[in-house]
């Protein structure tokens, strides 16, 4: 694992380069690189390659560039196995809409077996209601 003073130095350094130093940053890059000259040679390296890498030609990307790598970022996904849970959804679905199908089948069978198979009882709490009387007939004269 990298010392601290190494990781700051590389920060320092690449800060340095990106020029986003401030005062305070330069100042210690300064001090570092007066105290040591291993920093030095890593500087003086870094700034020849940026040079090397700035004076490369710029290329444009194909048309279709991003299309393939989008395609085989999605392959990669697929072959991990990252949507699995993707293709096993509609199976889950159906599943759920099976069993609602066979419960909903299972309780109007069973609710009609018990109103056919016996009869309804009445409940003895209640009173029956009285026929109506029929009206008494005219006196004779």
């Amino acid at each position: 694992m990298a010392k601290p003073e190494t990781d700051n130095a590389e920060a320092l350094m690449s800060a340095y380069l990106d020029e986003e130093l401030d005062a305070e940053g330069k100042s210690k890059l300064e001090a570092m690189l007066a105290d040591s000259p291993e920093a030095q040679r890593e500087l003086s390296g870094l700034q020849s390659m940026l040079r090397l890498v700035k004076g490369l030609p710029e290329e444009q990307a194909p048309p279709d560039f991003y299309e393939k790598v989008a395609k085989k970022i999605r392959r990669r996904r697929w072959l991990r196995g990252d949507y699995l849970i993707a293709l096993s959804l509609p199976f889950q679905i159906i599943n759920v809409l099976v069993i609602l199908a066979v419960a909903v089948v299972y309780m109007m069978l069973h609710l009609d077996g018990d109103v056919a198979g016996r009869k309804l009882e009445r409940d003895p709490t209640v009173q029956k209601a009285k026929p109506p009387e029929a009206p008494a007939a005219p006196a004779a004269p």
